[in-house]
């Protein structure tokens, strides 16, 4: 029988929980915060829990997996830029923690997961949606954005697109305004923090 449990359990079942952080540290910490949380019971092998607490790149490797875990997978992470975080949710993570919550904010996340619930720390959440809301590039501005990130000028970009250099001026003042950037370097820059890079470089 699967280990996942049923959303519709009262909010008092116990979680069975694995914790599997890379970092030693951390996973003695969290075995010690999480043994009189009310709402948990800790149990060794991550086939036999509902929950499984671990790192961003242990979770995004399980996630990625052809055969992916039961389990529900919760981050906790030091990595809290917004791409890293959307990344993690669009890839299907049940929660997200920073590795500096304390213990109210992680006993918090238990009762949600015990209540079927997803959970993601209120600052790295807002954070990862920020930008959700701008106004979407248009094709020939993410191909000026992934030029200018290479460290294209203006003459280079213009060749490469087989533009005019006024229409090249033209595109990186309207991604500048959407992105809210000051200048090109702040622009790949922000661009960077949100992720629209790595499919333009790849």
């Amino acid at each position: 029988m699967s280990a996942r449990f049923n959303s519709a359990e009262p909010a008092r079942a116990l979680v069975p929980v694995s914790i599997r952080h890379a970092e030693a540290i951390v996973n003695a910490g969290l075995v010690r915060l999480l043994a009189d949380c009310p709402h948990v019971r800790l149990v060794e092998a991550s086939e036999d829990a509902a929950v499984i607490l671990t790192d961003y790149a242990d979770a995004m490797a399980r996630l990625s997996a052809a055969r992916p875990d039961v389990a529900r997978l919760v981050i906790v992470s030091q990595r809290e830029r917004e791409w890293e975080v959307r990344a993690a949710m669009m890839a299907g993570v049940d929660g997200y923690l920073p590795q500096r919550c304390d213990a109210d904010e992680l006993h918090h996340a238990m009762r949600a997961l015990a209540q079927g619930r997803r959970y993601f720390n209120k600052e790295l959440l807002e954070r990862a949606m920020a930008h959700l809301g701008d106004s979407a590039l248009t094709v020939r501005e993410s191909q000026v954005l992934g030029l200018l990130a290479t460290g294209c000028c203006n003459k280079r970009i213009a060749l490469t697109l087989d533009i005019g250099v006024g229409t090249v001026k033209t595109h990186i003042k309207s991604l500048l305004g959407k992105l809210g950037a000051r200048a090109r370097t702040h622009a790949v820059v922000l661009a960077t923090q949100r992720g629209m890079l790595a499919d333009l470089l790849s």
